[in-house]
């Protein structure tokens, strides 16, 4: 088998496994540390017999065991998969020739984390066994008695591994990493086409986040229901179901008051200023007011009047006009404030002889009371202009009549 297409084979077995990732566990609901920093340190394994054992490195020459540190930046996609750009260094001593080849090896890695695939984590959650896979970048210095070479070249790894989990924070691993490089950083072409550094380490992995997050490796193995919980469960969650609905409808009539809410304010808008036009044209027919008081042929008598809030408690005979109406009591009091500071000048104890009676459910501003039906009709006349529903109102009342006046105590 030629070296580029044994290359090409280590390629292919190293990114077929990529898609076999995708059965990793499904992780939500967890807060994870997903990015990490490692850092190792221990030793190259020498070719002491010619590449006579699988643990050893293999060369074209005979190699003695050498120091190996580095570290790493990880980043972790599901709980079974994480990526690392990785930095290794490293020396090639010759056992037999002195020559000496220094080595930095660019990597990036895939870590296949088996407590995930092979639920492990149902057993343990601090045990971690994992694989390696990747390609690299080697820059290296080749140096004996009589030459030196800088050279630089791709290559691929595999390894294996176990990590165990100290905290939150801190993981502690090993690792036996199995580095394919090229063939001449022994400064020899012998072999079948590649030179072997085969590394064994340990270090220890930070892990960054909040305190309470997990790096993904160790999230914990799904539990089983049995069917008590089960039902229990469900139970929780119709009860959920049903306090939802219960917001919800709520929510509902809360938005329909508040649809009433905005609709009486906007009557009150409304009325508000219907208001101040019709005080408007109070003020625009005060002349013809002040002499319809001054013609009268009768005269109005004073009756009494609760001085807070404009009401009057009994009517004497007589009669009365009514110059406005309204559900609203403030309203009905802000027109008659309003009329008493009109005609105070006009009319003699005005505060006396403008109030207010409740008829069922207005409240209604009247002037009285007024001897002669005839003042009473002028005065009519002139407020329909302010109020178009202005009327004349005697007392005592038509028999069929007084079931309007019922709440009243009319004196004859």
């Amino acid at each position: 088998m030629t070296l580029s297409i044994k290359k090409g084979f280590l390629v292919l077995c190293i990114f077929a496994i990529i898609p076999a990732l995708g059965f990793a566990q499904d992780y939500f609901g967890y807060e994870f540390r997903k990015i990490s920093l490692t850092f190792n340190g221990g030793a190259s394994l020498g070719d002491t017999n010619r590449g006579e054992y699988f643990l050893s490195s293999n060369f074209s020459t005979n190699t003695k065991d050498t120091y190996s540190f580095g570290g790493g930046l990880q980043y972790a996609l599901t709980p079974a998969w994480s990526l690392e750009l990785g930095y290794q260094r490293t020396q090639i001593k010759g056992f037999d020739y002195p020559f000496e080849t220094q080595m930095n090896m660019i990597s990036f890695r895939n870590i296949i984390n088996l407590n995930q695939l092979l639920m492990i984590n149902l057993i343990t959650e601090r045990i971690n066994p994992f694989l390696t896979a990747g390609v690299g970048y080697d820059l290296y210095n080749y140096r004996d008695p009589n030459k030196k070479i800088y050279n630089h070249n791709s290559s691929y790894n595999l390894g294996a591994g176990i990590a165990y989990k100290l905290s939150n924070t801190i993981d502690l691993f090993t690792h036996y990493d199995y580095h394919i490089g090229s063939n001449e950083m022994d400064n020899e072409t012998e072999g079948w086409g590649a030179d072997l550094i085969n590394s064994l380490t340990a270090g220890i992995r930070l892990n960054f986040g909040k305190p309470s997050a997990i790096h993904p490796s160790w999230k914990p193995f799904p539990m089983d229901l049995n069917r008590s919980d089960y039902n229990t469960l469900m139970a929780q969650a119709d009860r959920i179901q049903a306090l939802t609905d219960k917001i919800d409808k709520i929510d509902k009539e809360n938005r329909e008051d508040h649809r009433g809410f905005n609709s009486a304010i906007g009557d009150n808008r409304a009325e508000i200023d219907s208001l101040k036009i019709r005080m408007n044209l109070l003020e625009q027919r005060l002349d013809d007011l002040e002499m319809a008081f001054a013609n009268m042929e009768g005269q109005i008598n004073s009756i009494p009047v609760n001085q807070k809030t404009g009401a009057a408690e009994l009517l004497p005979a007589g009669h009365y006009v009514q110059i406005f109406a309204s559900y609203n009591l403030p309203t009905a009091q802000r027109v008659r404030d309003h009329a008493v500071n009109m005609l105070v000048n006009s009319v003699q104890d005005a505060e006396e002889k403008i109030f207010i009676i409740k008829r069922k459910q207005y409240y209604e501003v009247l002037i009285g009371v007024l001897t002669e039906i005839k003042d009473a009709s002028n005065i009519q006349q002139i407020m329909t202009d302010f109020h178009k529903d202005a009327y004349v109102i005697s007392f005592p009342r038509p028999v069929n009549l007084l079931i309007d006046f019922e709440d009243l105590k009319v004196v004859h």
